[in-house]
């Protein structure tokens, strides 16, 4: 006889068993007690999280002979016995996938009317029902709302929005939560016990962090990485590409004291040894999050907001990740949040040479008289808001009243030509926390300044000058319908058509360009 999979050997047999769907246990137990059991049910919920395990469990207690005294099944009676090892002719467990169709649907309710064979009462459990079609649907409709006394339906799926809302209402909906890494290692130390395995706890953390949830899948990898009757760390992270907990760690140090190289390090190790980068992503953003959360019950905003920012890039970068070069994307964000691209860029331009063209014909000036004025200007020529810049920007509190009185010299600090055109068109209106809230009279120009380089170039020149760091949110100022009529010019007026230049540059930051 072939060995049982160990997933299949310790599937939950009474309501005690059943893993991490505690209030859904006690429902069910409720309406048995009550004798309320509704004769449809919905169970949605991510896969190996036990929907179809319960659904079993209470066609047993329904049918069983000898119900204990908490209505747990007795898994002696020869009905219980006959679910356990799947023989009962009256539980019928149809997959929706293969068995879609009308016809399908026409020969169950055909068969419906008819009575038990066994067995007290006919279950039907219908396994990813969402995969059914439309007409099967439907035809399915009145069977579910006025179901034979001795019938009962149980629908599975892990996709509940695909399924049609006259089909829901018809059951009583079940969610099934994702099992908990706590909850999860219990399950595992539990089995490993039964089946005498030396299992490292640490091995048991990363299975359960592995599977998100899926207590299946995470039976599944312990029988399959256990390797004579042992069960090592290093094993289950070389199978499963998965890194530790020290690593994660150590990365998130370093980005956090905005350690460049040292970042870029550890993503090169990473690559070398094999790692599966979009998996240990994976990990590393649900690690700042946990550190986010964390952050919030303690109200230490800061913290947050750079955790925040963290996570932003880091999901860009895991979308990303190229299968050729896939250290690529990790990298890019690794330097986002260790050197702000604002800064970044006006390093290298700095560096980069001076390409001279040769002009069509002789210039009326000399260019190299022109290249050494621009290099060595003159004091005067320096704007003032370049000269100790900050001198006029104490450590003051942020708020909306000054940061207004300070705003044009916060925008005349932006490099970015097209970004300083975007902000002319706003105004700071509200600081909230570490918000600031700013006003556009244009969506081009607000969308301009919330694209992702655009926004860190601010956000850094008034962290840099109020020494507290800040999110830039956007709204639109709300129009006068009145004012906007009123200036509207008269049909026989046709406005100059330099003033309508002038607007589109002032707009769009151009220049015009003559042949």
């Amino acid at each position: 006889m072939a060995e049982v999979s160990l997933y299949r050997k310790y599937r939950p047999h009474n309501f005690d068993n059943l893993v991490g769907q505690d209030n859904i246990k006690t429902t069910l137990v409720n309406a048995l007690k009550l004798n309320r059991v509704s004769h449809a049910y919905l169970f949605a919920g991510p896969r190996g999280t036990g929907k179809t395990s319960t659904a079993r469990l209470l066609a047993k207690a329904l049918n069983c002979t000898n119900l204990k005294d908490n209505y747990e099944p007795c898994n002696e009676c020869d009905f219980c016995e006959d679910v356990n090892n799947g023989r009962l002719i009256d539980l019928i467990e149809i997959d929706a996938a293969s068995n879609r169709g009308i016809d399908e649907v026409r020969d169950l309710k055909e068969k419906i009317s008819f009575a038990p064979s066994r067995s007290k009462y006919k279950i039907y459990i219908i396994d990813e029902v969402h995969m059914m079609t439309k007409e099967a649907f439907n035809a399915l409709l009145k069977t579910l709302e006025e179901p034979p006394d001795h019938a009962y339906f149980i629908l599975a799926t892990t996709e509940v929005h695909k399924i049609p809302e006259t089909i829901i209402s018809r059951c009583q909906r079940f969610d099934f939560r994702r099992i908990t890494k706590k909850a999860l290692m219990t399950r595992l130390s539990f089995i490993a016990q039964k089946e005498e395995i030396d299992a490292d706890d640490n091995a048991l953390e990363l299975i359960s962090r592995y599977v998100d949830g899926g207590l299946r899948d995470a039976i599944g990898l312990l029988e399959q990485l256990t390797v004579d009757k042992k069960l090592t760390m290093a094993h289950v992270q070389e199978i499963l590409g998965i890194s530790s907990g020290t690593l994660l760690d150590s990365l998130l140090e370093c980005l956090i004291a905005k350690d460049t190289k040292e970042s870029l390090k550890i993503v090169g190790e990473l690559h070398s040894q094999g790692s599966d980068l979009r998996q240990f992503l994976h990990e590393f953003i649900d690690l700042i999050r946990e550190k986010m959360l964390d952050s919030v019950h303690k109200e230490e905003f800061d913290t947050v907001a750079l955790y925040m920012n963290m996570i932003e890039i880091l999901q860009e970068a895991q979308v990303k990740v190229d299968p050729d070069i896939p250290q690529l994307p990790f990298e890019m964000a690794v330097i986002k949040i260790t050197a702000p691209l604002s800064e970044f860029s006006t390093e290298i331009s700095q560096t980069l040479p001076v390409k001279k063209s040769e002009p069509a014909k002789k210039p009326e000036k000399d260019l190299s008289e022109i290249h050494n004025k621009q290099e060595n200007p003159k004091k005067e020529d320096i704007p003032k808001t370049e000269i100790n810049d900050t001198a006029d920007f104490p450590t003051h509190p942020l708020t909306i009243a000054y940061l207004k009185e300070k705003w044009p010299r916060i925008t005349e600090r932006v490099k970015t030509p097209s970004l300083k055109t975007s902000l002319r068109f706003s105004e700071p209106i509200l600081v909230e926390g570490i918000n600031v809230t700013l006003q556009f009279s244009s969506k081009f120009h607000k969308d301009k300044v919330m694209e992702h380089d655009s926004r860190a170039e601010i956000e850094t020149i008034i962290k840099e000058l109020f020494k507290s760091p800040v999110k830039v949110l956007t709204s639109m100022k709300e129009l006068d319908i009145k004012s906007v009529v009123e200036d509207l010019p008269s049909e026989q007026e046709n406005p100059p058509s330099n003033d309508m230049e002038d607007q589109a540059l002032e707009i769009f930051g151009g220049e015009i360009v003559e042949d």
